[in-house]
């Protein structure tokens, strides 16, 4: 059977080790040819290609193993390499290079173990066209390459990032950066030290920052959303999880988050911080989440997820340290607002916001991604669409699927899965590793099963 994984990065990367261990601990199963096809490297996605060792992960290492029954796979592979020691290495927020580099070795590991059963090929290209042929499936390549495969995993990461913010068209500006993720994207504002616009002051915005405030001693960095909110750090020290009883919580969208909101704040009466509590509702998300009706998610979406964000996807300690020192020193402001205009002049960009107007050197994009694939523009999800190959939930969130297996518009199982961010409309949290790993161990066995 040959598998075809559209992406290379983390969720791909997963889907093939696990393939390769299932393989490897059943020689009964049959034979793989796996094809991945991505124009980047291995585990060089946006999350895990940055080579800046400032840029951290943002769950502790105990959270981050490729096996999610081998807790402490990576907090050992970590010791092993001299990343860190002592008794608190299981709550270290490694570079997120250095996970890549994990995940590499792990994968090629699992793949040797494999043996001849299975074989891997990367394509060096990016998949355009996703048409069905048969029983199977057909992926066409912005290179001309066809290749045609009895199933087909769509790991293709998080969405590109949005731009709805910009009140005109920013693409033809050299000093406007789209997507700061792109391979050497940030490389002339790194080589600039003029003053800088981030839009978004999510986690993306931390890591960006934290490399430009590097790059240049008098720079200023400026970050605006329309909210102004910045990331919660982590606690300095582990303090656990507290996973609620949820099964009186209600539902519908009032009923839950009062629910959620006495939780968090009994176990900050307990236990004196609220974070184990947040954490906690994490392991529940996707229950909740399947009780709400379209009008309650697209509430959610509107009204409450940027705030639940903030709280469940938090910064690293030390780089919430560097963001205060920066703030402090007044190198990094951090304000709301809406950009209503933006004029090139000579060396930088005009940006007004309501009455306010200033010039900076560039204007970086951290948005965050596009939240409806819809509107993505992306060829191969649109070649699904309009063959029926697939359709997405009411708001665009992502793919309707059968555990993963997608749904074609007629509600049939075919022959493509999905996991990561492309499941984000049936379980919301689906775009970090702890989430993304266990998908990837399910869908191998439900490819290994379906053979």
């Amino acid at each position: 059977m040959r598998v075809i994984v559209v992406g290379a990065g983390a969720a791909g990367s997963l889907v093939v080790f696990h393939l390769a261990r299932l393989l490897a601990a059943d020689e009964r199963t049959d034979a793989l040819e796996v094809v991945v096809i991505d124009p980047v490297d291995q585990v060089a996605g946006p999350a895990f290609g940055t080579t800046d060792p400032a840029h951290l992960l943002n769950v502790p290492a105990s959270g981050m193993s490729v096996d999610p029954d081998e807790r402490f796979d990576f907090v050992d592979w970590c010791r092993s390499e001299g990343l860190v020691a002592g008794e608190q290495a299981h709550y270290f927020f490694a570079p997120r290079a250095q996970w890549a580099r994990y995940l590499r070795s792990r994968l090629a590991e699992a793949c040797e173990r494999a043996g001849d059963r299975l074989s891997v090929r990367h394509l060096r290209d990016a998949a355009t066209t996703v048409t069905a042929v048969g029983d199977g499936v057909r992926v066409e390549t912005a290179g001309g390459t066809v290749v045609d495969g009895d199933r087909l995993v769509l790991a293709t990461g998080l969405p590109g990032v949005g731009d709805g913010w910009a009140p005109c068209d920013l693409s033809e500006q050299p000093r406007y950066i789209a997507d700061p993720w792109l391979p050497d994207a940030l490389e002339p504002v790194l080589a600039d030290d003029g003053d800088v616009l981030v839009v978004g002051t999510g986690l993306t915005m931390v890591d960006v920052a934290i490399s430009l405030l590097k790059s240049g001693d008098d720079r200023r960095v400026e970050a605006i959303s329309r909210g102004g909110r910045l990331p919660r750090r982590h606690a300095d020290t582990y303090l656990g999880e507290v996973v609620p009883d949820t099964s009186t919580w209600g539902d519908n969208l009032d009923e839950i988050r009062a629910a959620v909101a006495t939780h968090v704040a009994r176990i900050e009466r307990l236990l004196g911080n609220w974070r184990p509590g947040v954490d906690g509702v994490r392991y529940r998300i996707a229950e909740l989440w399947r009780r709400l009706d379209e009008t309650d998610r697209r509430a959610f979406v509107r009204d409450l997820a940027g705030d639940w964000g903030v709280r469940r996807h938090r910064m690293p300690p030390s780089s919430g340290a560097l963001i205060d020192e920066a703030r402090r020193t007044g190198r990094l402001v951090v304000r709301s607002g809406r950009i209503t205009r933006v004029d090139a002049v000579p060396g930088g960009l005009v940006v007004a916001t309501g009455e306010d107007e200033r010039t900076y050197a560039w204007i970086v994009n951290c948005t965050g991604p596009q939240t409806d694939l819809r509107r993505l523009g992306n060829p191969v999800l649109d070649s699904m669409f309009d063959a029926g190959l697939a359709t997405t939930d009411p708001l665009g969130l992502g793919l309707v699927t059968d555990d993963g297996r997608v749904l074609d518009a007629a509600g049939r199982p075919g022959p493509i899965w999905t996991l990561g961010s492309l499941r984000r409309g049936e379980l919301w949290e689906s775009t970090a590793i702890p989430e993304i790993r266990t998908q990837a161990e399910e869908l191998a066995a439900s490819l290994i099963g379906d053979t």
